[in-house]
């Protein structure tokens, strides 16, 4: 009998740690997200830090950010319940829902204007006083990247509706890996808006009480 047969085979315990699993779409995502995240907080900490010489009481502040507020989580309510119809394989509701997050999301974008309106009505303009102009300036931000997702969600939907409608491209749709990473990229970036526009409204109130 031969000594290396009494040898175990050697056993490799090492496996890689999660973020190597991540695709890299996904870490451009959240490396977005970061740098987003830093470039609104930086705003806001420098308006807190030089708002001394500013009075929000110059005007009203508009109360149909509070309506676009509700409206954007309910967006976001919404596309989590996509993502769930989708890994349910649930077509149908999967298509109403991302319907129903466009519809929200370009209500959320409507009210703003409405708000930016309602601003420029009572005569605060973009480039009049600091603290107005700065209301408009990070709002009109938030809504920029709104914009961005409407379109890449907006893309998405209209791909759900060419496959499921094609009968040979509907029995594989819920079984590509791509898509449903589509998705949850898309649903991340959503949550991400979603948040972002809550932090900037607390934000916005605390200052102008």
């Amino acid at each position: 009998m031969k000594i290396t047969d009494n040898i175990s085979p050697e056993v490799d315990f090492y496996q890689d740690p999660e973020f190597t699993k991540i695709h890299p779409f996904q870490m451009m995502l959240y490396f977005l997200i970061a740098s987003l995240s830093m470039l609104f907080i930086g705003l806001t900490v420098a308006y807190f830090f030089s708002k001394d010489a500013w009075t929000w009481s110059q005007f009203r502040f508009p109360r149909v950010f509070l309506l676009s507020t509700v409206v954007i989580v309910a967006s976001s309510f919404s596309i989590q319940r996509a993502l769930t119809f989708y890994q349910n394989d649930a077509s149908e509701r999967l298509q109403k829902s991302l319907l129903v997050s466009l519809i929200l999301s370009v209500s959320f974008v409507i009210l703003q204007i409405i708000g930016w309106y309602d601003l420029y009505a009572r005569g605060i303009y973009v480039s009049g006083k600091p603290d107005g102009s700065y209301l408009y300036l990070i709002s009109g931000l938030h809504v920029l990247h709104v914009l961005v997702g409407l379109v890449i969600l907006g893309y998405f939907y209209w791909k759900t509706q060419k496959k499921l409608k094609d009968t040979v491209a509907s029995l594989l749709f819920f079984t590509t890996p791509k898509r449903e990473r589509q998705l949850k990229m898309i649903v991340t970036y959503w949550h991400f808006v979603d948040i972002l526009w809550v932090y900037l409204l607390l934000f916005f109130l605390f200052n102008h009480l």
